[in-house]
């Protein structure tokens, strides 16, 4: 290997940043590509398998027999609070091969005694992470429960892009973790990446089993498949008729538009790309998604129903999409989580086409479909959607449970989106009663 060739590679490696070094088995020739300019490259496609992957292997492009040796960072998870989860859970960390950094500044109980073997450090992650920044190969996991040690590290670990970001506490209190980030200047696309309550939903109740939920998310966002990412299809062409004297979708809750809450929540799930269906009001939906990662795909014959939306949408998918979410726009408690879950429960080689969220024997949306009913979609007419489809072929469905009510909540009249408002209010402030308040809301306006 050229000696500047290994600088570059070893550079990059100092940096904690992916690369990937290309030999032609032919001529041998090399030359490095970083993870940044992967996607501009000649071999895009394989550099990205080749970087989600880790593993290093042979390829044939244009002719040529390519060797990719990949270099990824090996990955780190750090941790805020020494308590007793802690305690458990970085062994078992490190045992799966993370290099794992407990950070808490109270030196009572970041102590080696309490970590053997684990790098502790008893400062405020402020200045903890100064000295070691965060990167994208960082797992970061909160469980001190205490905003002034939990909430810098959170807004630290977005800005840094990590792979995983995970919170500790009830839905409660994330919703004022939310608010306080927010007023710090959190986006709200960036809050939605946080695993909040943290560890995957298995009933756990000790330190122990806690831990054992918190390392299978993040193990499993690690390692997740497959290789392309779906896309996501937002349906925002609707006249929402029940809703007159306005556009619905451009009406804000939380002084957010609905379109743009459904939108944000997509962008903050791995699916790429968002393509957005416009029809009624194209111009006023373009403008509350103003600033966003989109693409629009507008919907001349949305009038004839939602048959024609989907048409659209697929028609705009690109060429070697294998997977697509296909999200409502008045459905604004979508969560990205639910978004990733339903794509990656789709695996046509078992016959599992289309995936569904369901409590309750209730299905909901967003919907998940492969490839492989992608001409369906494009058969159906008048004002159905995919669950004709799904209904015609049950065997085709695999179902996701799901826990709350955002699969099933969308938002048709004045009412609903004033039930949405006042329950929202409702998560951040124990003392209100959504109910009462909605009811004292819609005897003054009577």
């Amino acid at each position: 290997m050229d000696l500047a060739l290994l600088d570059e590679l070893n550079a990059e490696r100092a940096a904690r940043r992916a690369a990937v070094l290309v030999t032609d088995l032919d001529g041998g020739a090399q030359r490095l590509v970083r993870a940044g300019d992967a996607a501009a490259d000649p071999l895009a496609p394989h550099l990205a398998e080749a970087l989600r992957s880790g593993r290093s292997g042979k390829v044939e492009a244009e002719g040529r027999r390519l060797f990719l040796t990949v270099q990824l960072p090996a990955p780190r998870l750090v941790i805020t609070g020494a308590v007793h989860i802690s305690q458990v859970l970085a062994p078992m960390a490190a045992a799966v091969g993370f290099a794992v950094t407990i950070i808490d500044p109270r030196t009572a109980f970041a102590t080696p005694e309490r970590f053997p073997g684990v790098d502790v450090r008893a400062l405020w992650p402020q200045d903890a992470l100064a000295e070691r920044p965060l990167d994208p190969f960082t797992a970061v996991a909160v469980l001190a429960h205490d905003p002034k040690i939990d909430d810098p590290a959170l807004e630290a670990a977005l800005s840094a892009g990590c792979f995983y970001v995970g919170a500790l506490g009830s839905r409660k209190s994330h919703a004022g973790r939310r608010a306080r980030l927010a007023e710090r200047g959190v986006a709200r696309a960036a809050l939605e990446r946080i695993r909040a309550p943290i560890g995957l939903d298995i009933g756990a109740a000790t330190p122990a089993e806690i831990a054992v939920s918190i390392l299978a998310q993040l193990v499993g966002e690690l390692r997740r498949r497959p290789a392309r990412p779906p896309a996501a299809l937002v349906l925002a062409a609707g006249q929402g008729t029940r809703l007159p004297g306005a556009h619905k979708l451009t009406l804000p809750l939380g002084g957010v538009p609905l379109v743009r809450r459904a939108v944000e929540a997509a962008l903050a799930a791995r699916a790429r790309p968002v393509i957005v269906v416009t029809g009624h009001e194209d111009a006023l939906v373009r403008k509350a998604l103003d600033g966003l990662d989109v693409t629009f795909a507008p919907n001349p014959d949305f009038a004839r129903g939602l048959s024609t939306s989907l048409r659209t949408g697929v028609a705009a998918l690109p060429k070697e999409t294998e997977r697509v979410v296909v999200l409502l726009g008045d459905m604004p408690k979508v969560e990205p989580a639910l978004i990733d879950r339903l794509a990656d429960a789709l695996d046509p080689a078992q016959g599992r086409l289309a995936a569904v969220p369901v409590a309750g024997g209730r299905h909901g949306n967003p919907v998940a479909l492969a490839r492989a009913l992608f001409p369906a979609l494009t058969t159906l007419e008048g004002d159905v959607g995919a669950r004709r489809i799904l209904a015609d072929n049950p065997d085709f469905v695999v179902e996701v449970p799901v826990e709350g009510e955002g699969a099933f909540v969308d938002v048709d009249t004045r009412e609903d989106l004033e039930a949405l408002e006042i329950h929202e209010i409702a998560a951040a402030a124990s003392d209100v009663d959504a109910a009462a308040a909605l009811e004292a809301m819609r005897a003054e306006d009577a």
